[in-house]
């Protein structure tokens, strides 16, 4: 896949390791050794440059990603079109030194080879976009991948789960910060250069940037204005006539900012089991703005092929089934040379990390409320965690609880706060940002990832200069503004006069229409009359219904059968219930969090890696094959009982 691979100290890459970053044969690739030093390396022709690249006397500056310019809002300057991305980082550090880091656009992983100093230097961009995992199988062996999973590829390396965090990993589909499911493993710091000695292997990381919420008392007009006008100039620095730009439409706002600010003709994609509500509104988007749109139909069998496809690619964040357009990989390769989406925006403009209060309703429900919930203690940031979980998980067998994991992962540490260890300068930040601080604790973040195997990738609202806005916005105009809208209207008001799928209001409306409107819209559709739909588990959302899915189709029980085997070698599992649990959402229960976790830790190499080194035995001799019987508690099907 994109990204990259390497060994340091005693030992080499094998030529499985050397192999794993390449994901299409059209990448471009990188090596290079040296003593102590071995390292392979994946990239788009687009971004790929001259590598590596000299950076000072005896050193080799390696580039995954790209880098657009330097500064932030009100202070920026962009790349020269006629430079390629490594040799402007290696101008700019010559320049400058590392104090320049700070002031880098992009979404990269930097590595220097410092021949003379004996010393390799990684480097994250802000969020740590490019995920890098290492870990010390020996004392004279560091290994590292850009995806988890690439491990298993080692020899000397013999995974094991780490407990704790598996279980937060199946209760939240993600891993909060820096820490993983794997003992021993960890994920580069965010916004930070590690420099690793090669001598012995030790390691030093020194952080040049944080995320840190500041507003400032502007009226809602500026943060319109000022986001509009920078997503136009963003866009006019970065687009490229000779490029095809693929995006990605919903029948909400964040992907229609991108429609339209875009400035130049786009193949827009939308993923769906049918021509629901939500394809609609997103083709009428696409068709007014004058861009091609493409509907990417769900099968059948669309989930029990990305169960085959996607869990490679899982860092212990998101399911299988969100690297959403994977299954489209061909299709999309075929029609654009650049993929953009606007991931992130509800986060930044919406204000979606701090929970909104509601109102219940009993029967008729819940109404989410125009106002942000509280966070003034390390408990309260917990709640707001432990309220989206499903515990006990009863096929886990050892006593976690979700909150305890939390409480032992989250402490003060003089005037910072430390969760799973990044640090934040205040709680109101660790509320804010832990949810995409860094990147691979996102459970959205198998979504970019599987875009940046297909295409150059680039997500704008994590651009400098549009997150200095956001850092600056007064929550009020998150809670009860639209700032995203507004910005839409004022952008393309042909656009923003296109009503949103869900609620069935047009954009170009005020924040009290638009609540009040929803409110309505939902309540008739719940409860009086809603569009039909051709099937149970099709729904007018953007994304499957998940829960229905797992009662009509048969790819968890498929999944249960064929990971039989490797259920019964790892002791923290317990297959029975794993039964129980899936016979238990059949007749009503929503068990889907719990089964789609399940579902995508089977399907990953590493788990298959674990079950090696947990009971040799047990694989050497494999239950015979022919379906599950009554002792194996597993999920019959009909069509395996007949």
């Amino acid at each position: 896949m994109v990204g990259l691979t390497g060994v340091l100290g005693t030992g080499s890459l094998s030529d499985e390791m050397r192999a794993a970053p390449t994901w299409r044969a059209e990448e471009v690739t990188f090596a290079a050794s040296a003593p102590r030093f071995d390292l392979a390396f994946s990239v788009h022709k687009l971004l790929a440059g001259d590598q590596p690249v000299a950076c000072g006397d005896e050193r080799r500056l390696w580039l995954w990603g790209d880098v657009y310019g330097r500064g932030g809002l009100g202070d920026y300057t962009p790349r020269e079109d006629d430079v390629d991305a490594p040799t402007y980082v290696a101008s700019l550090l010559d320049a400058h030194g590392e104090s320049i880091l700070s002031e880098l656009n992009g979404e990269f992983l930097i590595v220097i080879h410092d021949e003379c100093a004996d010393e390799l230097k990684l480097i994250t961009d802000r969020f740590a976009t490019r995920t890098l995992h290492y870990t010390r199988p020996t004392d004279d062996s560091l290994i590292f991948s850009s995806c988890i999973q690439g491990l298993a590829a080692a020899p000397e390396f013999e995974p094991e789960f780490d407990l704790p965090h598996l279980y937060e990993y199946l209760e939240l589909r993600r891993v909060f910060g820096v820490e993983t499911a794997l003992t021993g493993v960890s994920e580069l710091q965010p916004g930070a250069v590690t420099t690793i000695d090669l001598t012995d292997l030790s390691l030093s990381v020194e952080s040049y940037w944080r995320p840190h919420y500041d507003p400032v008392d502007k009226p809602f007009s500026y943060f319109v204005d000022t986001l509009a006008d920078t997503l136009e100039d963003l866009f006019a620095e970065w687009t490229r006539d000779d490029c095809t730009y693929g995006t990605f439409l919903s029948g909400g706002g964040d992907s229609r900012l991108i429609q339209a600010t875009l400035n130049q003709p786009a193949v827009s994609f939308h993923n769906a089991g049918w021509m629901s509500r939500e394809a609609q509104v997103a083709k009428r988007v696409a068709t007014t703005a004058g861009d091609e749109f493409q509907l990417l139909e769900r099968y059948d069998d669309h989930e029990a092929r990305s169960l085959e496809t996607t869990p490679q690619l899982s860092d212990f964040s998101g399911w299988f089934d969100q690297a959403y357009f994977s299954e489209f990989e061909e299709q999309i390769v075929s029609e654009a040379d650049v993929l953009v989406t606007g991931l992130f925006s509800d986060q930044l403009f919406d204000g979606i990390a701090l929970k909104t209060k509601e109102l219940r309703l009993g029967s008729l429900g819940t109404v989410p409320l125009p106002a942000r919930a509280s966070v003034s203690t390390i408990d309260d940031y917990i709640n707001t965690k432990v309220d989206e979980a499903n515990e006990p998980i009863p096929y886990f067998t050892p006593d976690y609880s979700l909150r305890e994991v939390l409480r032992e992962n989250i402490h003060w540490d003089g005037d910072d706060i430390v969760s799973h260890g990044v640090r934040y300068n205040s709680l109101t930040d660790l509320a804010m940002y832990s949810d995409y601080y860094p990147l691979g604790g996102s459970t959205e973040s198998i979504f970019p990832r599987s875009l940046m195997q297909m295409r150059p990738y680039r997500t704008p609202m994590l651009d400098n200069r549009i997150f200095d806005l956001h850092q600056q916005i007064p929550m009020k105009y998150c809670a009860r503004r639209n700032v995203v809208n507004a910005a839409i209207a004022k952008l393309s008001p042909e656009l923003a006069a296109i009503p949103h799928a869900r609620t069935g209001v047009p954009l170009k409306y005020s924040f009290p229409v638009e609540y009040v409107g929803g409110m309505v819209t939902a309540f008739y559709r719940k409860h009086i009359h809603d569009q039909p739909t051709p099937a149970s588990h099709l729904d007018h959302n953007p994304w499957p219904n998940r829960p229905e899915l797992l009662r009509v189709k048969s790819f968890a029980p498929d999944t249960f059968r064929e990971k039989e085997a490797l259920l019964a070698q790892l002791p923290f599992l317990d297959e029975t219930q794993v039964a129980a649990v899936y016979d238990a959402h059949l007749n009503g229960e929503n068990n889907m969090t719990l089964l789609y976790s399940l579902l995508t830790l089977l399907k990953m190499p590493l788990t298959e890696a674990v079950g090696d080194a947990e009971n040799t035995d047990a694989l050497s001799s494999p239950p015979p094959v022919g379906g599950p019987g009554p002792a194996s508690g597993l999920p019959v099907t009909e069509d395996d009982a007949s």
